[in-house]
């Protein structure tokens, strides 16, 4: 793990001291399999409240009057049909929206309580629903999203009632006075809002124990075991879209918040280029780095809700071919993958994509590059969180400025702010200690050295995959879950992950495709290829009706 030195400042001996809180906060995102029986057990029994329970009320009459046969009809076209499968069924008076959204809130109230996914329901999400029907009726049609039912992570900003807490009870009451454009634009196009996604506190800035924990719903079950990992910081994202308690999600990531959790849940993510799809109103963490991506069960619906985010005229959906990969040269980064496994279920993973990619007719090349001289995230974080986090959390009014500061609120009253402890919000304040001592620049003032180092770690990282691709002669590269996350989520460029199946214990992970800037329509493609010849995805078993 690097010690990140930032430009013309020598910082490698202020580096040193947090490198054990660097390492935990890397594992924890690398998707390993850790033992997190104990904790999510007593999520399981109810030991750890949520702040603010899921509010059923607006829905109560109408959930009443939901027949059995509507629900098992429902469920049916939910688990079997991809969104636009759904939109068919829904053109051609099959389903109507307002019973799509019924069933998905019905499944909520059995499902949610265990799982976790949700932070706060949308109460006027039955009314948009109503609407969406309306409109319909009326000959009017908004486009493949129009009438379907999706959930939003907790850090996209969204107006009155619902809240935007990013996980954090110091938010626990802030709703912005206007919606992320990424959330104005699914309302444009049609799309029923269901809720908040739960997630990572602050997008993973808080703990590691364990990923996908926050203090205000608690910490998020994995619907394939409770002893399995949801990762983060998008895990209510991906354990929803998993589990049909909602058709898809929007979530975010700055390195590997979206690829980790959907391949450690069955399901699809995009983390695409930076920059296509806007982050305004969306609480930062690296405003340099921050990207919102789909996540959906099957690559098309990725597809269709990317579309829907970018502002551009790119059609994705129509951009996927089954023959995507006929002819590709691929490279496998099969030497990192290797470094990363545990035992023999790296060497089984890639025995899964080395068949898919031969399947799909790729060429398909190793590639040994072991990345050792990639930057060094973790103070990055560190500086983004004090800047770009701390700024958004001071501009809702609250009384707290500093990392320091949001420290000793929670340990204030830490048996509802943090009570799974802090320990990278701790490691946080010791790194910019160091780099207060260093500089001389007080935590008030580290714009400059933010920008700069957020710069220079994402020069580098373009720079090492540039210097692949060209070495190689690769279109695109695999990896397995986010164990490269920190390299292509650094430099900005595509990512996304495809269901590789199940482990012997039941356990899920995907197979990750890293494009070049820019090419986020051919990466969906490659991906839509992999995913055609191998339909390697099963549902989890323990929310089937």
């Amino acid at each position: 793990m690097g010690i990140l030195i930032l430009p013309q400042m020598k910082f490698k001996a202020a580096f040193c001291m947090p490198l054990f809180w660097v390492g935990m906060f890397l594992v924890v995102g690398s998707g390993c399999r850790r033992q997190g029986g104990e904790v999510l057990s007593e999520v399981v029994e109810g030991k750890v409240p949520r702040l603010r329970e899921l509010d059923f009320t607006p829905f109560e009459a109408a959930l009443g009057r939901l027949s059995s046969e509507s629900v098992r009809r429902v469920t049916k076209l939910i688990e079997a049909s991809t969104v636009l499968q759904v939109q068919a069924a829904l053109q051609a008076k099959e389903v109507t929206s307002e019973e799509l959204t019924l069933v998905l809130l019905d499944r909520i109230r059995r499902y949610d309580g265990r799982l976790r996914s949700y932070i706060e329901l949308n109460p006027g999400c039955l009314e948009e629903a109503r609407a969406s029907d309306r409109e319909r009726a009326e000959g009017r049609w908004l486009g493949p999203l129009h009438g379907i039912p999706l959930s939003l992570k907790d850090n996209i900003g969204t107006v009155a009632p619902m809240h935007t807490t990013a996980g954090a009870e110091i938010l626990l009451d802030h709703s912005p006075a206007k919606d992320a454009v990424l959330v104005t634009k699914l309302k444009a196009a049609g799309a029923v809002v269901l809720g908040k996604a739960a997630m990572s506190e602050l997008a993973g800035v808080l703990t590691t124990e364990p990923a996908g924990y926050n203090a205000v719903s608690g910490i998020g079950v994995n619907p394939y075991g409770e002893g399995f990992p949801v990762s983060g910081s998008s895990s209510g994202s991906a354990i929803a879209t998993s589990a049909g308690l909602a058709m898809m999600s929007v979530g975010t990531e700055t390195s590997g918040s979206l690829i980790s959790p959907a391949s450690m849940n069955g399901v699809v993510a995009m983390k695409p280029s930076l920059g296509v799809v806007s982050g305004e109103g969306v609480v930062p963490l690296i405003r340099f780095q921050d990207s919102a991506g789909p996540v959906g069960r099957w690559v098309a619906d990725a597809a269709l809700l990317l579309g829907a985010m970018d502002g551009g005229e790119e059609d994705y959906v129509e951009g996927l071919k089954a023959d995507a990969l006929e002819g590709v040269a691929v490279g496998v980064l099969r030497e990192g993958i290797l470094a990363k496994g545990e035992g023999g279920e790296a060497a089984e993973w890639l025995r899964q994509i080395d068949e898919g990619l031969s399947r799909a007719k790729a060429v398909s090349r190793d590639v040994g590059e072991s990345f050792e001289g990639k930057p060094g995230l973790f103070p990055v974080i560190c500086l983004g969180l004090s800047v770009d986090t701390l700024g958004y959390i001071a501009g809702t009014g609250a009384e707290v400025r500093t990392v320091g500061e949001l420290k000793a609120y929670n340990e204030a009253r830490r048996e509802t702010r943090a009570p799974q402890g802090q320990n990278i919000l701790e490691a946080a304040t010791q790194v910019l200690a160091a780099i207060e001592k260093q500089t001389g620049v007080a935590e008030g003032d580290l714009k400059g050295v933010y920008e700069e180092a957020a710069m220079e770690v994402r020069s580098e990282a373009r720079a090492l995959l540039d210097k692949v691709f060209a070495e190689s002669g690769v279109e695109v590269l695999v990896s397995l879950s986010n164990v490269h996350s920190t390299l292509y989520a650094t430099a900005g460029y595509p990512a996304i992950t495809v269901p590789l199946g199940l482990n012997e214990e039941g356990a899920p992970n995907g197979v990750t495709f890293i494009g070049k800037a820019g090419a986020d329509a051919k990466l969906l493609a490659y991906a839509y290829a992999f995913e055609q010849v191998t339909l390697h995805r099963r549902a989890p078993e323990s929310v089937r009706e």
